[in-house]
């Protein structure tokens, strides 16, 4: 926090909240730990009925945690071994309309900061900052979060050897001897500009970094060695665990204002199973002179529905996507009789609501039910973890559904998506992943995207992600070096292809007042039908579209 600047810490005004508790009757910025007093503010709120807790400027130093039960945490493979628990240093649970109201400084940006305590253990979980269950009408406004000491470094790649890459750490960025070597991206341009495929991922490199005297590392990894060169600079993790620094679940109409995210440990957000969410002026970007963000996504959205508006929503320096949007495949298993029948979907359990529509998918078709009542039948602990739904239908179930037929709970998607006058930059992967219907994107900037600036559709082979992209509207947005990596096959600034899939499946896309720049490819169609492309502008493009015959079809091109 720049101490120069003066800082607001006005009370929220009494006709918008006629109560509220003060943070600082249980702990200051500067406290050795605040985590306690935060912990006990919201057990008092929960007790009296109060549901505004105000903050005011500072560094709130987190170390203490509470392990709080949850199947939140299970969300892929990697996370297959992990406890239904999660530590947590602040927990937010059965709060309805409540809110986290921070200081803001002189220019409006947060001046709150809740620093969330780092272990130094490579490749390992830590606490969440905040975790929120069920709390409807939730907000959160005019916060920062960050890691102390930060997850992420930094530093200029100034000796090779035979075998060994030597770095000059930047200024301020950590380092220590055996320091893990996760999700490692190289940059040109002074640090301003990702470049190239990652060179580490999730898995780390062969090799941990190694001191080599004051504020320098040295690592001994074959592929490090062959992609990096002298000159350049390179960003790298502590770990790439899949973890939420930020996790929020079954919060409906859940509201985040003004909120900065400069250092996280895994996804820097997560929102699950919530209905409605307006956000605004909601940022993750490095401070200092660290290059990245964290080594996940920056907000994944997981199975939510209603409307979902984001305004003013800026990602720099994150490995995977700056937004990840999506749900998982039912998979019929099995009739109970004509009505109900039995099916799997992985990972996390989401409510199947009564009155809500599932999708069986016959090839191109698609049949829909409406759901009479469903519960949960059984949890699948195999390889293949998830659960199994018991779901019964107004109406007798489509006679061509077979075990294995495709489905999709529609009330695991969003009614509307709307994503405005945002920023993706430098992210080593796709700026946003949507496998969602209904989306609109609309006047925002891509810049240094690895994978595809806009990569619409779903996946199935590995973690069964849907569902596809239906009636899709990207308009006057800029693309700036964007898919010079491929991901599922797919490159350029706009990706359309459903991975695992050979049918045009993603359709009623409009693509319109966009301007490509400095890329191979502009836009790359797979699986999609009924895509209109139309007044845009290629700048420095190879190859303004590239369509896969065999898997497309109704493709209307109407360029100048």
């Amino acid at each position: 926090m720049d101490t120069s600047q003066p800082i607001t810490t006005t009370a929220p005004s009494e006709t918008i909240c006629p109560t509220y508790i003060d943070i600082s009757h249980y702990t200051r910025p500067g406290d050795v730990d605040s985590a306690p007093g935060i912990r006990q503010a919201v057990r008092e709120a929960k007790e009296t009925g109060i549901t505004r807790i105000h903050f005011e400027a500072g560094r709130y130093i987190l170390k203490s945690s509470i392990a709080h039960a949850t199947g939140g945490i299970i969300h892929d493979a990697g996370s297959r071994d992990i406890e239904q628990k999660k530590d947590c240093h602040i927990l937010l649970d059965d709060l309805p309309s409540f809110t986290l109201h921070g200081a803001v400084d002189q220019t409006g940006k947060p001046a709150t900061t809740l620093v969330g305590w780092n272990d130094l253990k490579n490749d390992d979980f830590l606490p969440a900052i905040l975790w929120c269950e069920h709390c409807p009408e939730l907000r959160l406004q005019n916060l920062a979060f960050t890691r102390e000491p930060a997850f992420t470094s930094a530093g200029l790649v100034t000796q090779k050897t035979n075998d060994a890459i030597i770095v000059e750490v930047l200024p301020g960025c950590p380092s220590w001897d055996n320091m893990g070597a996760y999700c490692v991206n190289r940059f040109t341009d002074n640090g301003a500009k990702l470049t190239g495929e990652s060179i580490t991922y999730g898995q780390g490199a062969s090799a941990n970094w190694k001191s080599a005297g004051q504020d320098r590392l040295k690592i001994s990894d074959a592929r490090m060695h062959a992609m990096v060169n002298c000159g350049e600079y390179l960003s790298w993790h502590q770990g790439a665990k899949t973890d939420f620094q930020i996790y929020i679940s079954q919060c409906d109409n859940l509201h985040l204002q003004n909120l900065r995210t400069y250092n996280s440990n895994g996804f820097c957000m997560l929102t699950e199973s919530c209905r409605n969410i307006t956000a605004n002026a909601v940022h993750f970007r490095p401070d200092g002179h660290r290059l990245f963000t964290g080594p996940r996504d920056a907000w994944k959205i997981f199975k939510c529905s209603g409307r979902i508006t984001v305004d003013d929503f800026q990602v720099h320096g994150v490995r995977m996507d700056g937004q990840n949007m999506h749900s998982n495949w039912l998979h019929f298993q099995s009739h109970i009789d004509a009505n109900e029948a039995i099916f799997f979907c992985k990972y996390t359990y989401a409510p199947i609501l009564p009155g809500s529509v599932i999708e069986f998918y016959d090839q191109l078709s698609q049949q829909t039910r409406i759901v009479k009542s469903a519960r949960l039948e059984s949890v699948v602990e195999n390889e293949t973890r998830g659960h199994l739904y018991r779901v019964q239908f107004t109406c007798p179930i489509p006679e061509f559904v077979r075990k294995d037929t495709i489905c999709s709970a529609r009330g695991w998607e969003a009614d509307q998506y709307t994503c405005t006058n945002s920023e993706f930059m430098n992210i080593a992967g796709a700026g946003h992943l949507s496998r969602y219907d209904n989306l609109t994107i609309l006047n925002n900037r891509y810049q240094n995207i690895m994978n595809p600036g806009v990569l619409l559709g779903a996946e199935m082979p590995t973690h069964s992600e849907g569902g596809h992209a239906t009636n899709i509207h990207i308009a006057q947005c800029e693309f700036d070096n964007c898919g010079f990596f491929p991901r599922y096959g797919t490159a350029g600034c706009i990706g359309v292809h459903s991975f695992g899939f050979d049918l045009p499946l993603n359709h009623d896309i409009e693509i319109t007042e966009n301007h490509f720049r400095n890329s191979t490819i502009g836009i790359q169609l797979m699986t999609a039908r009924d895509v209109r492309i139309w007044n845009n502008q290629y700048e420095n493009i190879d190859e303004r579209v590239r369509i896969d015959k065999d898997t497309t079809r109704s493709i209307h091109i109407d360029e100048t």
